[in-house]
């Protein structure tokens, strides 16, 4: 097998810390005195948007034109720079953890269960994550590797996220949730940055440097590089899964003309978790056009190389994966009542995989495409207050075929401050390239008198004939501000699924070839259909410009039905999968001028299907604008147990750790 590998341990991330942050703190130190007080602008520019600035904010993640986030008819909510920053969180799934509704679980060092309104998991295959609407989703099974998910945190200008189906804008699998990752313009990144957290489990170190480029342009430069220790098993003892990461990146913003605009992304990464080990790197270039009526295009382009390395012997699988997205965008002048949004979208993939059996996959390569086009007209029924938009998406792929994803969305405005909306969806969820090709075996039961003294394996599915799967959603929300600094946001949702994948079980086989073993080959299926409903509450209380308090509280049902043809003994396990309630509560208080005090605390419900008890935590961020230039920033988390469990075992997974406190202090130096 090929290898570009970067091992992580070639580079002391100890060591680096050093190097990189005395001379940093000598260079400050020697400046002579600097203020300890914040000047007035410095501190406002650290403050979060009060309720009125929250509701203008305009967000493109439901149809990708620009609205504001009040007028959204769909459950979205904003984790903005302020939030991110004072979280004192250093990945983007712990990030996730302050959205309302969504399910975040921590399986080890590396690797999170996450999820939206159920069917989370490792591989969870319904959630739709992007950078700058560049997919991150991997094809080999329709969901995310979170260790690719590597934002620099301090580049992050907001993310956007949608409790609920996006597919009619995004397409195929945005069928649970839509996630969007957007960063700064290249403009607000001006100057040098170094960022570097230290602690008890982790430790971390950025940089950052941005500058003007031409009389029109910015351009910014980062370079990251994080190691996490291992966490403890179920027993107590150390395991052996420590994560380092490194990171590399750049964005370029030009203004080429009064009315064009060009963006240029690129990234390097390498993670290695022992398994699995990853290595990639992406290019993108986003070019937009204004016209005088209110019309603008977006032509976008980007290439991303991926490639995984994943378990060992008969059980090892390496992949190289390819892709190629062209997208065309265009918003309509505005035509009388009605406002007209469409585009077009090419991918091309190219999957090459290699396993540790001849025929563990079939083809080896596979090059597949798919192609889409979508279009949404918002109409104004009556000035002001009542809308309806009607939208879809057609899509093709090499797997399923024709796929249509329309929707329909209303709100209405009966006040000034509150907002009605209601919405059907449909979405589906195509297969992937592992239940399509792969087939891998994994010991079930070690060699014992009761199995003849040979060893039972489970050879997972290889299946041409899958469908995809099929989810109708219809939802009902409200928002509401009865007082200025107060807001609350209620979302209702009845979800029903067709097309389920299923695991059917086959008789018990003797085979000898490579060695001999009793295999139950499984086979894959769509026999399954279910129903899920919830609620989800956010209350936002701003007092003042110097507090913050938010709460909310989340509750589903889910009823799954087994077809009677299915023997699949494992049909009915999402059911207990997903946590049915969560709490969480956020209070953010200016204690003086340059001292802040950040809690969130959460509750989290019991997985029965994985034997993990319901759990309450706590983190807690203490943070001092030591000057302009300088923020130290104290942070604990899961403070209130020793360890707990938040994950359990899947299928070809790690098995669950306990997740244990940690501090660690972080410091940011403006140079």
């Amino acid at each position: 097998m090929r290898r570009f590998r970067l091992r992580p341990e070639q580079l002391s991330l100890r060591a680096l810390l050093r190097r990189a942050l005395a001379p940093a703190v000598v260079a400050l130190a020697c400046q002579g005195p600097t203020p300890a007080i914040l000047a007035a602008d410095d501190l406002e520019t650290l403050k979060g948007l009060d309720l009125d600035e929250l509701a203008d904010l305009q967000v493109s993640i439901l149809s990708g034109r620009p609205q504001r986030l009040s007028d959204s008819a769909a459950a979205v909510y904003v984790l903005t720079a302020e939030d991110i920053r004072r979280s004192g969180y250093t990945t983007v799934p712990e990030l996730l953890r302050l959205v309302p509704g969504f399910d975040v679980a921590r399986i080890d060092t590396a690797e999170w269960a996450i999820g939206a309104r159920g069917f989370g998991g490792r591989f969870a295959n319904k959630l739709l994550v992007m950078i700058d609407g560049r997919s991150v989703y991997t094809p080999l099974f329709s969901g995310v590797f979170w260790e690719v998910v590597d934002a620099m945190l301090e580049d992050i200008e907001r993310i956007e996220v949608v409790r609920g189906p996006g597919a009619s804008y995004w397409g195929a699998n945005a069928v649970s949730g839509v996630v969007n990752i957007i960063t700064k313009h290249a403009a607000q990144t001006e100057g040098g940055l170094i960022s570097s957290y230290a602690g008890n489990l982790q430790q971390g170190i950025a940089a950052r440097y941005g500058a003007p480029v031409g009389d029109t342009g910015y351009l910014r430069l980062f370079v990251k590089r994080d190691e996490r220790d291992p966490e403890l098993t179920l027993v107590g003892e150390r395991a052996d899964d420590g994560f380092s990461g490194s990171h590399a990146g750049l964005r370029g913003d030009w203004d080429l003309t009064p009315a064009d605009t060009l963006m240029v992304q690129g990234e390097l990464l390498s993670g290695d978790s022992n398994d699995p080990w990853i290595n990639g790197g992406d290019l993108m270039l986003q070019w937009e056009h204004a016209y005088p009526s209110g019309a603008w295009d977006t032509l976008k382009l980007y290439y991303d190389r991926f490639e995984l390395e994943t378990g060992t012997g008969l059980q090892l699988m390496h992949e190289e994966l390819d892709t190629f997205e062209l997208e065309a965008k265009h918003r309509f002048a505005p035509l009388g009542r009605h406002a007209l949004f469409g585009g077009l979208d090419y991918r091309w993939y190219r999957s090459a995989i290699e396993t540790g059996t001849p025929d563990g996959i079939d083809p080896e390569v596979r090059a597949f495409t798919l192609v889409s086009a979508f279009i949404e007209d918002e109409i104004e029924l009556a000035p002001g207050s009542h809308y309806l938009i009607l939208g879809t998406k057609i899509e093709h792929n090499d797997f399923t075929g024709l796929e249509i994803q329309p929707n329909i969305r209303a709100r209405w405005h009966p006040r000034p401050d509150s907002t009605l909306w209601a919405a059907i969806a449909r979405a589906v969820r195509t297969p992937s390239r592992s239940e399509l090709d792969l087939q891998i075996e994994t010991e079930l039961l070690p060699a014992s008198e009761a199995t003849g003294g040979l060893p039972i394996v489970v050879r997972s599915p290889r299946d041409r004939q899958l469908d995809s799967e099929i989810l109708i959603a219809y939802e009902l929300g409200y928002r509401w501000r009865p007082a200025e600094v107060i807001g609350l946001d209620v979302s209702l949702f009845y979800n029903d699924y067709d097309e389920l994948r299923t695991l059917e079980t086959e008789t018990l086989q003797l085979e000898l070839d490579p060695y001999p073993r009793w295999v139950q080959s499984i086979t894959t299926a769509n026999l399954l259909r279910g129903q899920s409903y919830g609620i989800e509450l956010v209350g936002d209380w701003r007092p003042s410009r110097r507090s913050r308090v938010q709460a909310w509280y989340s509750a589903m049902r889910m009823s799954l039905q087994q077809d009677a043809h299915s023997n699949d003994p494992t049909a009915l396990t999402p059911e207990e999968q997903f946590p049915q309630q969560q709490a969480g509560l956020r209070v953010g208080v200016d204690l003086r001028h340059d001292l802040e005090l950040d809690l969130f605390g959460r509750f989290v419900d019991q997985l029965p299907a994985y034997g993990v008890d319901a759990y309450t935590e706590l983190d807690v961020r203490l943070g001092w604008h030591v000057n302009p230039r300088v923020t130290l920033a104290l942070v604990g988390r899961n403070l209130l147990n020793p360890s707990h469990r938040e994950y359990g075992s899947e299928f070809l997974a790690e098995s669950g750790r306990l997740i244990e406190r940690e501090a660690f202090l972080r410091i940011e130096i403006n140079l």
